[in-house]
């Protein structure tokens, strides 16, 4: 779950800008400017922040970090009451079928701390796939695909500090997954949810308190196709080309 204790007396602020993006909306789209993009993959659409103001970002040797700011969510809670879409996000526009892996690594510290792989049409539609820090403090892979309304569901713990996931497309088909060691991967979810043309894929991070979290993006493969099981990743359909 995600929702903050609202008895914290903690009061978050906060503002929600779209742009147009190939049709569909993307909170605080911005262009990629600025940022030394070359170390990491050459992916299609080329990478774009998204709510670039609420994070930092380091780049080296193909690896990605997002060090966002506090009071950063991506969540819209069932029957309301809690809404905050400004998460920073680092994205790539994929067309067709695809397969795209990562190894996050975080030392999470505070709830709902969370490194995630994203599929974000806009504002009311996105999915994404977590390590995040539960209420019980243990890193855990968490699921969460919004449609309007945020459905998310916890699913086992990680015992250590990194753990590899990926997000794999056939159609309006989508499978999450993930593996302790990537090698040996796991069914998370299975589910259909159609995007339209302005649909983008990649890495975010959020975290409700001022601790200085981040997370880290390695290992990062793609593939423009889909694996032959949706529901059973091989690890040759991750593996670098």
């Amino acid at each position: 779950m995600h929702v903050r204790n609202f008895y914290s007396g903690f009061v978050i602020s906060f503002a929600v800008a779209l742009v147009a993006l190939g049709g569909a909306a993307v909170a605080h789209a911005q262009a990629s400017s600025g940022v030394d993009w070359a170390s990491l993959p050459k992916l299609p659409g080329g990478w774009t922040q998204v709510n670039a103001d609420k994070a930092a970002l380091h780049i080296k040797d193909g690896t990605l970090q997002i060090v966002p700011s506090a009071g950063t969510n991506l969540f819209h809670a069932p029957g309301g009451g809690f809404d905050l879409v400004n998460a920073p996000m680092v994205l790539f526009a994929p067309q067709g079928d695809f397969t795209l892996k990562a190894r996050i690594s975080a030392q999470l510290v505070d709830t709902y701390d969370v490194g995630a792989l994203v599929v974000y049409g806009d504002d009311s539609h996105w999915v994404k796939l977590c390590y995040e820090n539960s209420p019980r403090h243990e890193a855990t892979v968490v699921s969460v695909v919004t449609r309007e309304r945020s459905d998310d569901i916890n699913s086992e713990t990680i015992a250590s500090p990194f753990v590899y996931m990926a997000i794999a497309r056939q159609g309006n088909v989508f499978t999450l997954h993930f593996s302790r060691d990537g090698q040996q991967w796991r069914l998370v979810r299975h589910f259909e949810m159609p995007f339209g043309p302005g649909m983008r894929v990649g890495f975010a991070a959020h975290s409700d308190a001022p601790n200085h979290f981040s997370a880290t993006f390695s290992e990062i493969t793609y593939r423009a196709t889909a694996p032959k099981d949706m529901r059973q990743l091989q690890v040759a359909e991750v593996a670098a080309q």
